[in-house]
């Protein structure tokens, strides 16, 4: 069966009845941007739906950085699937297409 060690698991036991039943999130704090952005959690898949929020759209770049040449553009109000990667920073990959748009102008879609 299980081997628990007894020490650690009383510790254990005790935080989550200090907390209300909930561990605190530490790994939150050392979020990116782009991670925050699809409110990721250790172990999702970092794809996930954003809605563009410029009126004027987002430029699409080659690459995760506005020195990237400028290869298309999404409009206001559209909806894209994106992929987020650590290294990137404010940074997010489309999906389902080549290029890289800046986070700050997109919001998660849906819940």
């Amino acid at each position: 069966m299980f081997n628990f060690n007894k020490k650690l698991t009383a510790i254990a036991f005790s935080t989550l009845i200090a907390t209300g039943g909930t561990l605190p999130v530490v790994a939150a704090q050392a979020q990116t941007p782009a991670e925050k952005l699809c409110r990721l959690r250790p172990g999702i898949n970092p794809v996930c739906t954003v809605l563009v929020t410029a009126r004027v759209g987002v430029n699409i770049r080659s690459g995760p950085g506005s020195n990237y040449k400028k290869i298309g553009t999404i409009p206001y109000q559209y909806d894209v699937n994106v992929r987020v990667r650590k290294s990137s920073r404010d940074w997010v990959k489309l999906a389902d297409a080549p290029g890289w748009i800046h986070s700050k102008h997109l919001q998660m879609a849906g819940d």
